[in-house]
């Protein structure tokens, strides 16, 4: 079954007998914890970023790209930096990878329930 593997560099992934490394380009997600919180006063935390990716991901332009990263990352473990145990746009990701239906409500509110 692919995972979340924690890594910091796309150096990392390849000593991660393939592993993907999603912390920033192509796969990254563009809201990160710490920056300004564009839905309520102070900064974003884990949580709210994978809120706002999954929401993204849910629009009519992020829905192609969730079925494109959903065909690149299938069956794969996906590397990112952020640590073990909170939430991640990863957990997202091999869950659009790895199921039928991706990016439903409840799973982003499952995602950012962790």
């Amino acid at each position: 079954m692919p995972r979340r593997l924690q890594g910091l560099s796309p150096s990392h992934a390849s000593g991660s007998h393939g592993a993907v490394f999603i912390g920033r380009g192509l796969f990254g997600n563009p809201f990160r914890p710490g920056d300004p919180s564009p839905t309520a006063p102070g900064p974003m935390s884990p949580g709210e970023a994978v809120d706002l990716y999954a929401a993204t991901l849910r629009g009519p332009v992020g829905r192609r790209y969730a079925e494109t990263f959903a065909r690149l990352l299938r069956g794969k473990d996906l590397l990112c930096p952020c640590p073990l145990g909170t939430p991640c746009h990863g957990d997202l990701l091999l869950q659009l990878a790895n199921r039928s239906h991706p990016c439903s409500r409840s799973h982003a509110q499952k995602v950012s329930a962790r």
